[in-house]
C-alpha cells in the first residue's frame, strides 16, 4: 500500500512530488506565511525535437537535481508537467524569493551535458504569496500568471504577481475577441512597403498586415503574436495571402514579399490554403516571395523540408528574414531552398557607427554572392546607410528612406509614375 501510494503521488523520472501531492500540500498550508514559485523551462521542446526524448529525460533529471540543491530544506519542490516545476516555500519573504529565483535562473541557464550533445534550456519563474482570504488554488494561478508575464517579457527571468497582471490579462482577452471579430468582418487590411534597387527603381514590395480596431491602430508587434498564441495564424495568414494575391495582379513585374510564420508552416494547412487561394485569385506564384524566419528552420524537421521544397516547386521564391539575429547557420542556406537573405535592420541602424555592423553586413553580402543568393537590407532610413550598403555590395534596399508602408492605391500611383519615392 505504501508503494502504491508513493507511485500515485510522485513523478517516476525525478522522484519529486507530482501535481496531485503538490496541490494537497498547498491546500494544507492554508493562509500561512509563504510563497509559491512556478518554474517553466524555456526551450525544452527544442531539446526533444533536436536531441530526442531520451535527451529530454536526461535534461529533466539534471534540472531537478539542480533545483533540489538550492531549494529551501523541508519545503515542497514538485514536477507539475513535462517542463514545469513548482516550489511551495513556507516562511518565504519577498527578498528571499527574489534572491533564490535569480539564483535558479542563473543555475538553469548553464548547459546540460547529455549523451547526444549539450542542451540549453533556461527557465522563467513566477511567484505569489500565500495570504489570509486567498484560496491556495488562487495563489497557484497567480504564480502561473506571473510566470506567463515574465515569459512575455522575453523569458529567462522572474516576476512576482501584481494585480495589474490580471487587468492586463483581461485586456488581452478582450483584444483577442476583437481580433476574432475583425477577421470575420474584414477589419484587417494590407499595406505595402517598396523595395528599391541600386538605381532607385521600385522592383518589389513587402506586404504587411495592419489592424485599426475600436481602440485605434493596434501595433503588429501586439496583434500578430496574439493571433499566433490563440490559434489564429492560419486565418490571419489566409487573409494576408488572399489580399496580396489580389492586389499584386495590378503590378506586373513587381515581386511581392509575404511573411509566413513558423506556426503556419508547421500547422500542415499552408500548402492546401495556398493552392486554394492560387485557384481562387488566379495569381502567379512566380510573382511572390514567401518570407520566413530562422525559427521555421530551427528544428530541421522533415515536414518543413518537404513544405519548403513544394513551395519552390510551385514557383514561389523563399526569403530568409531577419538574417543574423537568431540562430543563423550556414547549414540552413545549404539544406533549405532559400533564394534571398534579408539583412536585419539592427545591423543597418549602426552602419558607420559600429565597425562590427559594417563587417557583418559585408560578410552577409559576400556570403550571399558566394552562394548565388539575392540580398536586401531592411530598415534603411538615411542616405549614409544607403551609401554604406552600396560600399558593402548591397544594392537592394527597403526602408523609410524611400517609403513607409503605403496602401495598394499608393503603389498603383508609384507604378504608373503619378507619384515618386521619397528619395
Amino acid at each position: 500500500e505504501a508503494r502504491a501510494q508513493y507511485v500515485a503521488t510522485h513523478d517516476p523520472l525525478t522522484q519529486l512530488p507530482n501535481k496531485a501531492l503538490f496541490i494537497d500540500r498547498l491546500q494544507a498550508a492554508g493562509p500561512s506565511r509563504g510563497a509559491v514559485l512556478c518554474i517553466a523551462l524555456d526551450r525544452f521542446g527544442e531539446v526533444e525535437d533536436t536531441l530526442g526524448h531520451g535527451a529530454g529525460d536526461a535534461v529533466i533529471a539534471e534540472i531537478s537535481a539542480r533545483l533540489i540543491s538550492i531549494c529551501p530544506e523541508g519545503d515542497t519542490l514538485a514536477r507539475l508537467g513535462d517542463d514545469a516545476f513548482a516550489l511551495l516555500w513556507a516562511g518565504a519573504t519577498p527578498e528571499k524569493v527574489k534572491a533564490v529565483a535569480g539564483h535558479m535562473v542563473r543555475l538553469l541557464s548553464a548547459p546540460c551535458v547529455v549523451s547526444t550533445g549539450r542542451a540549453f534550456v533556461g527557465c522563467t519563474i513566477g511567484g505569489s504569496f500565500l495570504s489570509a482570504g486567498v484560496e491556495p488554488a488562487e495563489v497557484l494561478r497567480q504564480a502561473h500568471l506571473a510566470q506567463s508575464h515574465a515569459r512575455r517579457l522575453g523569458g529567462d527571468g522572474f516576476s512576482l504577481y501584481d494585480p495589474a497582471m490580471d487587468q492586463a490579462l483581461k485586456g488581452r482577452k478582450a483584444l483577442e475577441g476583437e481580433l476574432r471579430q475583425a477577421l470575420m468582418v474584414d477589419g484587417l487590411h494590407m499595406v505595402y512597403q517598396p523595395q528599391v534597387n541600386g538605381r532607385g527603381a521600385m522592383v518589389g514590395v513587402e506586404a504587411l498586415m495592419r489592424w485599426t480596431g475600436a481602440r485605434g491602430e493596434v501595433s503588429p508587434a501586439v496583434f500578430i503574436p496574439l493571433g499566433e498564441s490563440c490559434g489564429l495564424s492560419d486565418e490571419m495568414g489566409a487573409f494576408a495571402l488572399r489580399q496580396a494575391f489580389t492586389d499584386a495582379k495590378r503590378w506586373p513585374g513587381l515581386k511581392v514579399g509575404i511573411n509566413i510564420s513558423a506556426a503556419q508552416v508547421r500547422s500542415g494547412k499552408l500548402l492546401p490554403i495556398l493552392k486554394a487561394l492560387l485557384t481562387e485569385t488566379g495569381a502567379n506564384p512566380r510573382n511572390f516571395e514567401l518570407e520566413i524566419t530562422e525559427s521555421v528552420l530551427l528544428a530541421d524537421e522533415p515536414e518543413v523540408h518537404e513544405t519548403l521544397t513544394t513551395l519552390r516547386r510551385l514557383g514561389f521564391g523563399l526569403a530568409l528574414d531577419d538574417f543574423g539575429t537568431g540562430y543563423s547557420s550556414l547549414s540552413y542556406l545549404r539544406r533549405f531552398p532559400i533564394d534571398k537573405i534579408k539583412i536585419d535592420r539592427s545591423f543597418v541602424t549602426h552602419l558607420g557607427q559600429r565597425p562590427e555592423s559594417d563587417a557583418i553586413v559585408k560578410a552577409i553580402v559576400d556570403l550571399a554572392d558566394a552562394l548565388e543568393l539575392k540580398v536586401i537590407a531592411e530598415g534603411v532610413e538615411t542616405k549614409a546607410q544607403v551609401e554604406r550598403l552600396a560600399v558593402a555590395g548591397c544594392n537592394h534596399i527597403q526602408g523609410f528612406f524611400y517609403s513607409r508602408p503605403v496602401s495598394a492605391d499608393d503603389i498603383d500611383r508609384l507604378v504608373t509614375g503619378e507619384a515618386r519615392l521619397a528619395a
